[in-house]
């Protein structure tokens, strides 16, 4: 696992390898920053996020509605499996949360964090992007993407 990858792993267990605002970031996609600033009514500056665990991270991200930041705090614990209420209502509320184009990307949130807490971090943080990118020519996508931008692949 690289050294900055666990960054990428929301608390909640939400995989910030592929969000637009991360990617976007990332491969310096200064269209898709000015939409995502506009959308939310931020500047380019802080859309801009390097994950959940970074020093860098999104206004919406910092203290999150569902206040899953703040409830990890209060509990000790640096991620939701950790819990000891783990899984609970706040997790599960969330799951319907956010939902584009009929994609919703908290939908499997319990299992994700469930898998981490069974396997590792690490074989978590593999799958996730492992099943973030493109199966036929590797590129990392946004969370709700139907196609890759790339080789037009269909994704869902």
């Amino acid at each position: 696992m690289e050294e900055e990858a666990w960054k990428l792993a929301g608390i909640c267990g939400i995989y910030c390898g592929t969000c637009p605002s991360y990617l976007a970031q990332q491969e310096n996609d200064i269209a898709e920053l000015e939409k995502r600033a506009m959308e939310m009514n931020f500047t380019i500056d802080e859309v801009r996020c390097d994950g959940c665990h970074s020093d860098n991270v999104m206004p919406t991200c910092v203290e999150c509605r569902p206040g899953f930041r703040k409830c990890a705090r209060e509990h000790g614990v640096t991620w939701c499996f950790e819990c000891p209420d783990f899984p609970c209502q706040r997790l599960e509320d969330f799951k319907h949360v956010h939902i584009v184009d009929g994609i919703s990307h908290h939908e499997h949130l319990i299992e994700e964090l469930q898998y981490i807490k069974d396997h590792s971090l690490e074989a978590w943080l593999e799958k996730v992007d492992r099943e973030g990118r493109c199966p036929q020519c590797g590129k990392r996508l946004y969370w709700f993407a139907r196609a890759c931008p790339d080789c037009h692949t269909h994704i869902r």
